[in-house]
């Protein structure tokens, strides 16, 4: 009875892996991105950063950031495995106090540590760099003079259609968190009277929480290849660069005498500039895309591959893996 039971499992999971490998369409990405640093006479003062749906996938974070948490608070927060297995349980504050911080500039080259292999069911796998073959191309352009690096990566994903396609979040470059808000005003500096104390801070204990800030990268936005008889692909991404702008001030104090004056004042202050960068382009696999643009260059390319066969087998004595990517949270 028990081998009956046996062979007819064997034989489910046998149907399930030949149904899967037959719905799924596996291609290898690889993604370039660079800053063209000439003079424009362009102006994008009025263009907004890209907003990123909460679908999207971060296949960079898990790689470049650091969790704190054990530092900060003498507790173990969640892994990049966690946040992709169990993201309820990991947004929850009373059962996880996860801290993670990010360096000031991400790497140019952006992979994980050691050679990947895809699994069937699997999400976006980001590659070693290794694995990745613009090497060539990028020397080249390098070369070129007013270019700036920003961004190499290259992954692995089962490709969708364009309804249920998620998209890979892109980023490099610095952070400018510390001068620009996301939005690009410059951030506001607290004055003497406006701050607590640092003895009223530590009093509120656990009831305080410190706001978070999150990185403003230089480079920023997404990336969604879908399958619809073709290839395409959706460039959703933005250069930020600092300048300046007419905005509105605010009185530092109310002035009855000045409450009248309904017009808001404006005046020249530092802004963070959103160069974008949004196109859709159908596309052929093997060849390499190169997408223009006065401020941006993008070389692209998107690879047939071996499609893969087998289920990731279940590892219990690893805990995290530096490849494993997390839903966007920002």
């Amino acid at each position: 009875m028990l081998r009956k039971i046996a062979i007819a499992i064997a034989a489910i999971i046998a149907l399930s892996h030949s149904v899967s490998a037959h719905a799924e369409s596996w291609f290898e990405v690889e993604v370039f991105v660079f800053e063209r640093q000439q003079p424009s006479v362009e102006k994008w003062l009025n263009a907004t950063p890209p907003k990123l749906s909460k679908d999207t996938v971060d296949i960079i974070t898990p790689v470049i950031s650091t969790d704190i948490t054990g530092v900060s608070v003498g507790l173990k927060g969640c892994t990049s495995t966690d946040w992709t297995n169990d993201a309820s349980n990991c947004n929850d504050p009373n059962i996880s106090k996860s801290t993670a911080t990010h360096p000031s500039q991400v790497p140019f080259d952006v992979a994980a540590s050691k050679p990947q292999t895809a699994h069937l069911g699997q999400g976006p796998l980001l590659l070693a760099q290794s694995q990745s073959k613009f090497s060539d191309i990028i020397r080249t352009i390098q070369r070129e003079p007013y270019v700036k690096s920003l961004v190499h990566l290259t992954w692995q994903q089962n490709m969708q259609s364009r309804r249920r396609a998620k998209p890979i979040r892109i980023y490099g470059g610095k952070d400018f968190s510390k001068s620009f808000e996301y939005h690009g005003l410059s951030v506001k500096k607290p004055s003497q009277t406006e701050t607590m104390p640092s003895t009223d801070l530590s009093a509120l204990g656990d009831f305080y929480e410190a706001p978070k800030i999150n990185p403003v990268w230089e480079l920023d936005g997404s990336i969604n290849i879908y399958l619809s008889h073709y290839l395409y692909i959706e460039s959703n991404l933005a250069l930020r660069k600092p300048t300046q702008k007419m905005v509105e001030s605010s009185p530092l104090a109310f002035n009855e005498y000045a409450a009248l004056d309904i017009e808001g004042k404006k005046q020249l202050a530092p802004y963070l500039e959103s160069i974008p960068l949004i196109q859709n382009r159908r596309v052929r696999s093997g060849e390499i895309h190169y997408f223009d643009h006065p401020q941006l260059g993008i070389v692209m390319q998107i690879r047939k591959m071996a499609q893969p066969t087998n289920i990731k087998p279940i590892d219990l004595t690893e805990r995290s893996s530096a490849s494993q990517p997390v839903p966007y949270t920002g």
